[in-house]
């Protein structure tokens, strides 16, 4: 059971993983404890009932039920989902579409039978306010010590990521960490990326630098 939370990528990354399950034989279950929109190319089950009968079928099943505004919430415990699936998928965390975030008291919501969560932000945060281009800004401010109209540096970047306050908010002890940072679609940002990747690791935190084409956000095309 792996969560996801953060902003930059948590959608994509999670139906990229689901794919590369499916693809090794692994029956997946990808789900919520937020909010998501549904992936219109998967199977939805409301319950753990229809979850199981949908998964002698087909290889990764989203389980959810809709709320008025036309997304998905969660349905049922997902640690129920792992005497069903191989691997269980959750977008923990809502960021707006924002590239980077520091959590609120409620959030993000991993539930406590996760294995490993992974931290994610857009390296199109960098050079940019904190006011402007953060998801709760003045989580991210306090965290840093700085004013909204602060510049974000990979330095800044990796702090958000690594603190308990930040990323790393929820995670429990006995549960993997990693570190995500999207949208390296540049020279400049891969090596932006490079440096928030050493800044991290001196910490003991493994990340991966990637990024998504616009056929691959949200992972419509890989199912």
């Amino acid at each position: 059971m792996v969560a996801l939370v953060g902003g930059g990528g948590k959608s994509s990354t999670m139906y990229a993983m689901a794919r590369q399950a499916a693809d090794s034989g692994r029956k997946v279950v990808v789900t919520t404890t937020t909010h998501i929109l549904p992936h219109p190319r998967l199977p939805l089950a409301e319950d753990l009932d229809r979850l199981a009968a949908l998964l002698r079928e087909h290889p990764v099943v989203t389980l959810g039920t809709y709320d008025r505004r036309g997304k998905l919430t969660g349905a049922g415990d997902p640690a129920a989902c792992l005497a069903l699936a191989d691997v269980v998928l959750i977008e923990a965390d809502g960021a707006r579409l924002l590239p980077l975030k520091a959590p609120a008291d409620h959030e993000p919501v991993i539930p406590p039978a996760c294995h490993a969560v992974i931290a994610s932000a857009g390296l199109d945060c960098l050079g940019k306010p904190v006011g402007e281009i953060c998801h709760r800004p003045e989580r991210v401010c306090a965290l840093l010590g700085v004013e909204p109209g602060h510049v974000l540096t990979p330095a800044d970047v990796a702090a958000v990521l690594a603190s308990p306050l930040g990323g790393r908010k929820g995670v429990g002890q006995a549960m993997a960490f990693r570190c995500l940072l999207n949208k390296a679609d540049d020279g400049l940002r891969r090596a932006l990326g490079a440096e928030i990747q050493r800044r991290l690791a001196s910490r003991d935190i493994h990340s991966l630098i990637t990024y998504y084409t616009e056929e691959e956000r949200g992972g419509l095309c890989l199912f």
